[in-house]
């Protein structure tokens, strides 16, 4: 394992968005009703309204292509799980969702593959871009996901997909710590948003805020210890020449853009109709 890697605390946020600067992003407040998703079993829920995906501990591994140096590239997959779900800062109860990937209900995961480059290297400070990649989140009714035996992931159905079109962050190799921001849109021939599903079908993206930990003598970091007790794998990839860390983190949803146009025609008809509010009557 390199050693730029060991010993690594990572405070990642990633965006997901595929609005443009004419664009003004919504955040998404709506429902998803788990009950009519492909596959469901009829114990599932309809939760709503919501904003936020929280998700609990999850698994990242990071493999450079050759080496760390500016210049080279690097292949990563993240896989995670749906804890709860969340309106303006607080949870919504769903006792059918399943976190432990074993009984009843069911279980929503999340899978990602990414590649990127490393473009700086200044005094342990180590910049990288985000080059190209997928993410998905998975409904499965039956739920089994299992980070020791890197199972249980990817066998349901995709309700959210998209592609990463770009991204870039840093990662202080001295103290441990860094920061990533990722487009990913929900457009195209292989994009996803299950209208079966979310209520409204009009999601765009999303906003997420990840804490990561590496394995090190000062850290206490179960799932990678569950990853390298079993098969040391991430969604198929060994782990031998890279690193392993531990993700926490939050999604929150965005809708599809309104143009900014319209937002200037809008609050122009506000400002009018307060004037003509205010206007006296004529005698």
């Amino acid at each position: 394992m390199n050693s730029l890697y060991k010993q690594t605390l990572i405070a990642a946020a990633i965006t997901f968005s595929s609005a443009s600067s004419a664009f003004a992003s919504l955040p998404w407040i709506g429902s998803a009703d788990y009950l009519a998703a492909p596959g469901a079993q009829n114990d599932e829920a309809l939760v709503g309204p919501f904003d936020t995906y929280d998700f609990g501990a999850g698994i990242g591994l990071i493999v450079p292509d050759s080496s760390v140096a500016v210049g080279n590239t690097f292949s990563g997959w993240i896989q995670t799980m749906v804890n709860s779900h969340i309106l303006g800062g607080t949870g919504i109860s769903v006792p059918q969702l399943n976190t432990t990937g074993t009984g009843g209900g069911f279980e929503l995961t999340v899978i990602s593959q990414f590649s990127g480059t490393y473009t700086s290297l200044i005094g342990g400070l180590l910049g990288f871009t985000i080059d190209s990649g997928t993410a998905s989140m998975m409904f499965d009714s039956n739920p089994n996901f299992s980070f020791a035996n890197d199972t249980g992931f990817s066998d349901g159905n995709a309700i959210l997909t998209g592609g990463i079109t770009g991204g870039s962050g840093f990662v202080n190799m001295n103290v441990g710590y860094g920061f990533e921001a990722v487009s990913l849109g929900f457009t195209g021939a292989l994009a996803v948003v299950d209208p079966n599903v979310y209520s409204p079908s009009t999601i765009d993206g999303g906003t997420a805020l990840f804490s990561i930990t590496a394995l090190g003598p000062f850290t206490s970091t179960p799932v990678i210890s569950q990853v390298i007790g079993g098969d040391n794998s991430v969604m198929g990839n060994s782990a031998v020449n890279g690193q392993l860390f531990e993700l926490d983190g939050k999604l929150q949803l965005t809708a599809v853009p309104v143009p900014t146009s319209a937002w200037l025609f809008l609050s122009g008809m506000m400002g009018l109709l307060a004037f003509n509010r205010k206007k006296p009557l004529a005698a």
